[in-house]
């Protein structure tokens, strides 16, 4: 019996000796595999920067200047930007066959789009376009208890706005949207010529052509805000703005 005792309590020390080491090897796997997940998210994030900085154009950049794209859930918009302040936001969606435009603040709209429709501002707060083709079939005004009042119509585009297509020039932002897999991109002309993407809630290419102009009240916050980062190409900084 003491010898049955006794080989049982060599087996348990035995089998503690290993603990350590068991302990040791899952501590160094769990590292190993948190150590590849950054990097294989660092490298990921590395790309679409490289990839965003090395093919967009002049005229792109240009216009990210003027519409700066955000997302509140599954809702996507752009709004118009000046200086410090917003004039209106807009957003745009493929419904099947039909392009659905939706416009809020409809006044400052209609300074960058001439439209000839008349905006009932007192009674409606959103606005939506539906185009089929080049025929806007139909415009739905939201009223301020958040009812739909749907007028069917049949009108071409360039009827409806004879200077300046709307459609054409949110289906161009869309379209760097959607090559870039942008979540967001920011613009504030009173602080400096620089413009912000952020490839994922983790990660924003800054891309700062220009430090001459920028407000000297702001300027060493940017310019530390810009060092931080990576710098992957004359005038783009890759930032993590967070450890996950």
């Amino acid at each position: 019996m003491r010898c049955v005792l006794y080989h049982k309590f060599m087996c348990c020390m035995q089998a503690l000796r290993h603990i350590p080491l068991i302990i040791t090897t899952f501590l160094g796997l769990t590292f190993f595999t948190k150590c590849n997940s950054h990097t294989a998210t660092d490298n990921a994030a590395q790309e679409a920067a490289l990839k965003l900085a090395n093919n967009i154009d002049d005229s792109s950049l240009n216009l990210l200047k003027q519409f700066c794209f955000g997302k509140r859930g599954n809702l996507e918009f752009w709004q118009r930007v000046s200086a410090d302040s917003f004039l209106y936001s807009v957003s745009y969606k493929l419904l099947g066959d039909t392009t659905e435009l939706t416009v809020h603040r409809p006044y400052n709209f209609k300074k960058d789009f001439t439209i000839n429709f008349l905006f009932n501002t007192a009674r409606f707060y959103e606005f939506r376009f539906l185009k089929l083709k080049d025929v806007i079939v139909k415009i739905v005004s939201v009223t301020n208890q958040a009812q739909d009042v749907t007028k069917d119509t049949s009108v071409s585009s360039k009827h409806l706005f004879p200077d300046s297509n709307p459609f054409e020039t949110l289906s161009y932002l869309t379209n760097i949207k959607d090559k870039y897999s942008l979540i967001g991109t920011s613009y504030r002309g009173d602080i400096g010529d620089f413009i912000e993407f952020w490839l994922s809630p983790q990660f924003k290419l800054t891309y700062l052509p220009d430090t001459s102009n920028m407000n000297q009240k702001f300027k060493k916050y940017w310019l530390d805000d810009f060092t931080k980062g990576k710098i992957i190409k004359e005038h783009w900084s890759l930032q993590k703005v967070y450890e996950r």
